[in-house]
């Protein structure tokens, strides 16, 4: 699909599955583990993903500083070594803290950013936000994706319209919060202007059909493979074999959703042989019943061999 904004040139490629990728720490210091980092980047490489996206929500975003937030992008960018586009992930509650850990992706050398709405107790208007992504652009100089995530700062259709018509460096939208019917409405009013991908990870399916670009979630970071199958097999017309997939994997998204997703994730990943590290705190660690409930998922969906009891 052709898409009518650029910028300087400049256009958006989300086509396809960008996991947004998990950030390892080290157990107990929670520090970043820059093994398991460059480790998991290159799997992901390896598994043919046309992009990665680190420092997100599934990433524990909200909680790394300038300075984590460059070694984090510069470990996977130098990891890539220009095989796939790095999407630098900023989640921040101010336009100048947003301004800040930008320019640390930057210099880390990502291709984009995906940016939250500011997100504290109070919220920005339509004419507030649009001043926060114009200025987040103009002092960092890349495209931004709207990471359309946060439940209290819900960019509706029009306001994002506004936004797109008003901010050049805004190039693309990740629609999330769980939210269908924004999904078909971005798609319905801004999708002729920019790309739009999916972040909803029960609805990777119906979302592609729709005609979302491609996606963005939790479970394509845990299964980077089988969700550019899922997306392939939408785009050749293969529903059947689709909803196939998505059966496979719905359980395992019911049983790693949740407040505690980024170290339930993790969880998933360790069982299926890479290694992921902990969650930071306040995030702490799964009870083995909850353990033992995905172990179970993974089992009947075939991705991991049950134990012998």
């Amino acid at each position: 699909m052709e898409f009518s904004k650029s910028h300087n040139g400049i256009q958006l490629n989300l086509k396809g599955i960008i996991p947004p990728m998990i950030t390892p720490f080290l157990p107990g210091s929670e520090e970043l583990d820059i093994k398991a980092i460059q480790d998991e980047a290159e799997y992901l490489i390896s598994t043919g993903v046309p992009g990665i996206c680190v420092g997100g929500s599934t990433g524990e975003g909200q909680g790394l500083s300038e300075e984590e937030i460059y070694t984090l992008c510069k470990t996977v960018v130098d990891q890539a070594n220009g095989r796939v586009q790095v999407i630098g992930g900023v989640i921040s509650d101010s336009t100048a803290d947003a301004m800040r850990k930008s320019q640390a992706a930057k210099n880390a050398g990502v291709n984009a950013l995906q940016l939250t709405p500011p997100h504290y107790l109070w919220s920005p208007n339509t004419e507030g936000l649009v001043q926060h992504f114009q200025r987040v652009g103009d002092a960092i100089e890349l495209p931004i994706i709207i990471y359309n995530v946060i439940p209290w700062v819900d960019i509706d259709v029009h306001s994002m319209n506004e936004i797109i018509d008003r901010v050049p460096w805004v190039l693309g939208v990740k629609q999330s919060g769980g939210d269908m019917h924004k999904v078909a409405d971005m798609l319905d009013k801004i999708h002729s202007k920019v790309p739009i991908t999916t972040g909803i990870d029960d609805l990777l399916f119906p979302t592609f059909v729709l005609g979302v670009d491609g996606a963005i979630s939790c479970l394509t970071a845990v299964f980077p493979e089988l969700t550019q199958e899922l997306y392939q097999k939408v785009q050749n017309g293969d529903y059947n074999g689709a909803k196939k997939i998505h059966d496979r994997l719905l359980p395992i998204w019911r049983s790693i959703e949740g407040p505690t997703m980024p170290y339930l994730a993790k969880v998933a990943i360790e069982m299926l042989g890479r290694k992921a590290g902990v969650a930071r705190s306040p995030i702490l660690a799964p009870t083995e019943e909850k353990r033992s409930e995905i172990r179970q998922r993974l089992e009947e969906g075939g991705f991991i061999t049950a134990v012998k009891k």
